[in-house]
């Protein structure tokens, strides 16, 4: 009859031994063995967990009877055999390896245990390649949260258009939907068992990234192409393609050094495993398979419900949204505190050139007999009133080949009245500020050829908010443009 190592044997307990006698002399030997006793050496732990397995079968009562099932299995005069599968495998008496999926919670405590010590790198018998990290999440949730803030600030300074609100909508449904993304990925690092590994081991490649688990067997990979990634001349990563089972996998390791230490372990853990095949080292094989109880006992995937990433990707959306429909209610209608009411960069209109007025005679000085200015400015010895707002207007005669005299015209009921006097040279333009809030025009003489003319009425406002106020500022063509954001009308000598 064939002799097989057993937990029986990890323990020096016999087959038959009670319960108290395993706990007694797992202590004995936990004692003995365990590293903090003996300089944390390597063996020392190998050994220790070797003792740890053994103990946590033998003290399940179920665990304990389905490997004393395996025993009497092992041990029958006529084993079962079975193919492994490659031309170079024999045929000896284990369970085919065969690639899988599978979440960490479905699995029995055992493979739990033997998963989570391979994803913290107590298991010396393997290679361990981090695939990713948290702090580029972190970083990205700053920055996207940021974002938010000033699109959400930004939106406060109506008024919106039908373009304003598509771009601040959607905006903020894109930008929320990322930083939920970041968030989800956040919290599932430090709330899930595994992080995110790709491990070599004796038997299997492991992909393991929070709770879910992807294994393949390492004799199912037949292909293995790299790709060094940089930016900008800088290493950023090494993407990995293999083909396992024959279906291609992608995976994305750093630094450089890692894909050589991952191909070198892949051939040395295949070597391994072909020796012990040909060898037929059945031990080798079962204490270094991580889910042989998965292949064994059947597992039954159950349904979980992911109410984190749900909630973050439906509240954080909803919520900015909420905000910004806030905003549209509030400000959407409302003049901006730094845009102009008019905007627009109009094509010039060109009309025909007007002939002056009859027996217009173009004066060397203003009316109050000031000279005219150099440049575009007040006009000495006038008043400036109405200079006790915030309000900016610019008039426009850039487009102009005439200088003109201006006049801002305050309007009260029935009453205009002039409050500022102002030069604007051809191909100039001049800015009045501190303007109080009131309706106005402007009126304006073609220094040219005589004519006067008359702006459109244009109301500036001043509307209080929660940090200052928010004022008008208008910026008026005088000459006449196409589509120009001002209409001017003819005016008579005396409303001048």
């Amino acid at each position: 009859m064939k002799k097989v190592r057993t937990h029986y044997d990890n323990l020096k307990v016999a087959r038959n031994a009670t319960p108290e006698a395993i706990r007694a002399a797992y202590k004995t030997l936990s004692q003995k063995y365990h590293p903090d006793r003996n300089g944390n050496s390597a063996e020392s732990r190998q050994v220790m967990k070797m003792i740890d397995d053994a103990y946590a079968v033998l003290s399940d009562p179920e665990a304990r009877s389905r490997h004393d099932a395996w025993i009497t299995e092992q041990e029958s005069p006529t084993p079962v055999k079975e193919n492994v599968g490659s031309d170079s495998i024999r045929e000896i008496e284990f369970s085919t390896p065969v690639p899988g999926h599978i979440n960490f919670y479905d699995l029995d405590e055992d493979s739990q245990r033997r998963i989570k010590e391979r994803a913290l790198g107590l298991n010396n018998n393997q290679l361990r390649i981090k695939l990713d990290g948290v702090i580029k999440n972190y970083c990205w949730c700053a920055i996207l949260s940021l974002l938010i803030c000033v699109l959400f600030l930004v939106s406060r300074d109506g008024p919106w258009s039908d373009n304003t609100t598509k771009f601040y909508f959607g905006g903020m449904t894109l930008l929320s939907f990322f930083l939920a993304k970041n968030i989800v990925w956040i919290f599932s690092w430090h709330t899930k068992p595994l992080k995110s590994w790709l491990l070599v081991t004796p038997l299997y490649l492991i992909k393991l990234q929070f709770d879910k688990i992807s294994y393949w067997p390492i004799w199912t990979i037949s292909d293995i192409k790299a790709t060094h990634r940089h930016s900008y001349g800088i290493y950023t990563d090494t993407e990995v393609k293999i083909v396992a089972n024959n279906k291609r996998e992608t995976f994305h390791i750093s630094p450089e050094s890692a894909y050589q230490e991952f191909v070198n372990g892949l051939r040395t853990f295949d070597a391994h495993f072909r020796s012990a095949v040909n060898s037929r080292d059945l031990n080798y094989l079962l204490n270094n398979d991580d889910f042989f109880k998965v292949r064994a006992d059947g597992v039954k995937a159950k349904k979980r419900a992911p109410v984190a990433s749900i909630a973050a990707y439906t509240l954080l959306p909803l919520l900015a949204l909420l905000a910004i429909g806030i905003n549209y209610q509030e400000y959407a209608d409302m003049p901006a505190r730094h845009r102009p009411y008019y905007t627009g960069n109009p094509a010039p209109y060109i009309q025909p050139k007007l002939s002056p007025k009859p027996g217009y005679v173009r004066p060397d000085t203003a009316p109050n007999g000031a000279p005219w200015p150099t440049t575009a400015a007040y006009v000495a010895e006038y008043p400036q009133l109405n200079e006790g707002g915030l309000s900016i207007l610019t008039i426009d005669n850039i487009q102009n080949d005439s200088d003109v005299f201006v006049k801002l015209v305050a309007l009260k009921e029935d009453e205009a009245n002039p409050v500022r006097f102002f030069f604007i040279p051809a191909f100039q333009k001049f800015t009045l500020e501190k303007i109080d809030a009131g309706a106005y025009d402007v009126r304006y003489r073609d220094l040219t050829t005589g004519r006067l003319s008359r702006s459109e009425d244009f109301t500036l406002n001043e509307t209080p908010i929660d940090n200052g106020t928010r004022y008008s500022n208008v910026t008026m063509t005088l000459y006449k443009v196409q589509h120009g954001n001002m209409e001017t009308y003819a005016l008579a000598e005396d409303e001048f």
